[in-house]
């Protein structure tokens, strides 16, 4: 940033210019290099505050000794290092920061006074942030320091290259492992969440987690640090180790610095690995179960939720310092306000925590998507404990709207009204927040913008139709095999069942008993006449129904085209039940359709959608849309998918009952609809675009609406379908 760019004077400075600032005792200061430039951490040893500033900030800050003004030290700085010395403005904010971060004293009488005050204003905004941040209060426990002290001699070994090679045989053959066992392990998981399994999936989880804190421990006090916090993080409610690990913050070297972001996953890896071999080995039990639970816990949600750098966990650390961007959060806050007051108030005193056009943009992205991803996260887990726990969830709710939106605008205000930055610019600050948030509000609630829906769906040659059995049976014959086209009414499949030609004896023996019974009664009681013949009606109902049941047992074609089925080689002796799929007639054409299958959740917006409004797009030509002529409702509510292919059994977006071997029973209803496809579907180069059964999204237009009412309306509908409410 250039000397012009940089504000040199401040309106503030006549707060701190007389003052005689010195840093408290406890405080060292480590060198750091970043990107080539050299930097200086500030850590107090009693309290473990931290604070990282650039070199020249540094040159200014060692030159605070209690002896001189704060006036006298700048000056100084100016003349000694006019090109790099710091401005007033930066100057004020710097000594602002370390004040908030207790790591400045003076001998003033009243310095006692303000010491307590920020002692309390810090404790007291520690209480307020995990207030609102209820899904991740941390209480500490004791100090673990000797403990490790004691320990880490005998596991100093886990720190040589050796120990690293084992870890990455033992991780890789965990690896093989799972991948051997794959669908076992696909199959199992559908259990983890259930009721039965929760108190071993949380053993396993906190088990899991222990070991990955004391990672982090044991990593800092292998690189000379010390580790004084451990305790229980109550994690959406659920009680969790943590340990404080932020002794690594000074570490002047990069590589160790990310050893440590990433040792609480290493061993949780290994952990993980073992866990792996346990279940391969045993079966169906409590101790499967566990070692089960322990290798998902200890490395799909270790790699899920600690490497993403989007929430301040091992991964945001690690970034951190592999980009050489250290307080990413903090520093990205202060980019978001750097071009806030300077391009919207044309006030340059703030400076820009990037130096380079890379770095403030990454900073300004990295803002914004950590921001978005922590609502949509927080949403997430309301709504998870919501399902369980009504009233927790709403409490939360509230808590964290609160600390999410609310607060934010009360600091907004605050900043509006009092900030020293902006004084000159007070009247255009408000002018220009006001206009913003008029806008952004009518743009929300005015504004029509597009609104549709999307369900999941397969396409479907016209004249398409499914083969179902229609009666239970032994398969006997494959009549004509798949692949081959058939005319209307054609056999099929020849079903047996030796049951049914029992009840159909059964009931041809009774119709002629009833024959003679009622012969008898026209001959002997008249009375007995009008009920005997009810009874005939019945029993000749019960023969043809057995009867046509005794003919479709010869399985024929419901329409004509080409004969498909699946495994037909297995068929023979194969029992199906009445109204299983055993394969479909692939319609002639020429034109196709697409079978979309809506959930009841969008019942009201799918009969409320523009019945011309609506277009297909499949996976692997998304760049690709179909329009959809006109679309239907098939009446009533659906059960049997179109299609296996659309079920979880075939790894589609449906869930389907668990005792459904077919795979084509959806675990709930719902609403079948048919829509036509205009084009062809023709080659156009890069390959067909239809075939028999292949999977898309069909997207339902409804009329525009603004986002607000869009918003209003979703929430109604969540509240309403969850929690009838």
């Amino acid at each position: 940033m250039s000397d012009q760019q940089r504000a040199i004077f401040s309106e503030s400075w006549h707060r701190v210019a007389g003052q005689k600032l010195r840093l408290r005792p406890s405080v060292a200061i480590r060198r750091q290099t970043i990107r080539g430039e050299r930097w200086h951490v500030a850590q107090d040893g009693f309290t473990n505050q931290f604070f990282r500033f650039r070199e020249e900030a540094y040159d200014f800050v060692a030159r605070l000794d209690g002896t001189r003004s704060t006036d006298e030290i700048w000056a100084d700085c100016v003349r000694r290092r006019p090109e790099t010395a710091p401005g007033q403005g930066e100057v004020v904010n710097l000594l602002a920061q370390l004040y908030q971060a207790n790591l400045l004293m003076s001998d003033t009488p009243a310095d006692t006074a303000r010491l307590f005050e920020r002692h309390q204003k810090r404790k007291k905004q520690e209480m307020v942030s995990q207030l609102f941040g209820i899904f991740f209060l941390r209480i500490r426990l004791f100090d673990p320091d000797r403990l490790l002290n004691r320990t880490w001699p005998a596991l100093r070994w886990l720190a040589t290259r050796p120990a690293a090679i084992a870890w990455g045989l033992l991780v890789l053959a965990g690896l093989v492992v799972v991948f051997g066992n794959w669908d076992r392990a696909i199959d199992q998981s559908q259990s983890v969440l259930a009721p039965g399994n929760l108190l071993l999936l949380y053993a396993a989880f906190t088990l899991a987690k222990l070991i990955h804190e004391f990672g982090h421990a044991y990593a800092v006090k292998a690189f000379g640090g010390e580790v004084h916090t451990m305790g229980v993080m109550l994690l959406v409610f659920t009680p969790v180790p943590y340990v404080d690990a932020t002794a690594a913050w000074a570490f002047p070297e990069r590589w160790k610095r990310v050893i440590v972001g990433s040792a609480g996953m290493i061993p949780e890896l290994a952990y993980a690995a073992v866990a792996v071999f346990v279940w391969a080995v045993t079966g169906p039990g409590t101790l499967n179960s566990l070692a089960y639970n322990t290798m998902v816990v200890a490395s799909v949600s270790t790699v899920m939720f600690n490497l993403n750098p989007l929430l301040r966990f091992d991964g945001y650390y690690i970034l951190s310092d592999l980009a050489d961007t250290p307080n990413m959060q903090a520093r990205s806050h202060r980019q978001w306000l750097y071009l806030w007051e300077r391009h919207a108030l044309k006030v340059n005193e703030l400076e820009s925590p990037a130096r380079t056009r890379n770095e403030a943009v990454g900073l300004t992205v990295f803002g914004i998507s950590s921001y978005v991803y922590r609502i949509f996260i927080t949403v997430a887990i309301i709504l998870f404990v919501a399902d369980r726990y009504f009233g927790l969830g709403l409490i939360a709710a509230v808590l964290s709207f609160l600390g999410a939106f609310v607060l934010p605008w009360i600091k907004a205000l605050k900043y509006l009204q009092s900030e020293p930055r902006i004084e000159r610019a007070r009247h255009r600050s408000w002018a220009v927040a006001g206009g913003a948030f008029a806008v952004v509000l009518a743009f929300l609630l005015i504004v029509p913008v597009p609104d549709h829906f999307r369900a999941p769906g397969l396409v479907r040659a016209s004249g398409s139709s499914d083969v179902n059995a229609p009666v239970a049976g032994w398969v006997s014959k494959l009549m004509v095999p798949s692949g081959v086209s058939v005319s209307a009414a054609r056999p099929l499949v020849r079903l047996e069942s030796p049951e049914l030609e029992l009840q159909l004896a059964a009931a041809r023996a009774e119709l002629a008993q009833v024959n003679a019974r009622e012969r008898q009664m026209l001959a002997e009681f008249a009375g007995g006449i009008e009920p005997m013949r009810l009874r005939r009606e019945a029993s000749e109902a019960s023969v043809a129904r057995l009867e046509s049941d005794r003919v479709a047992l010869d399985m024929r074609a419901p329409a004509t085209g080409r004969w498909v089925a699946l495994r037909t080689e297995d068929w023979e002796g194969l029992y199906v039940s009445r109204g299983t799929r055993l394969g479909e007639i692939v319609g002639p054409g020429p034109g196709w359709e697409f079978y979309a299958v809506v959930s009841q959740d969008d019942a009201s917006a799918l009969f409320g959608a523009a019945r011309e409004g609506a277009e297909v797009r499949f996976t692997g030509s998304a760049g690709r849309k179909v329009e959809v002529g006109e679309w239907a409702v098939v009446p009533g509510r659906q059960e049997q998918l179109p299609g296996a292919a659309l079920g979880w059994t075939a790894n589609g977006p449906i869930r389907t009952r668990e005792n459904d071997s077919h795979g084509t029973m959806a675990d709930q209803p719902f609403f079948l609809v048919v829509g036509r496809l205009d084009e062809a579907g023709r080659d156009n180069g890069e390959g067909p675009l239809f075939w028999q059964g292949r999977l898309g999204v069909m997207r339902f237009d409804r009329p525009w609406t603004p986002l607000l009412v869009q918003w209003a309306r979703d929430l109604r509908q969540l509240l309403q379908n969850r929690y009838r409410i």
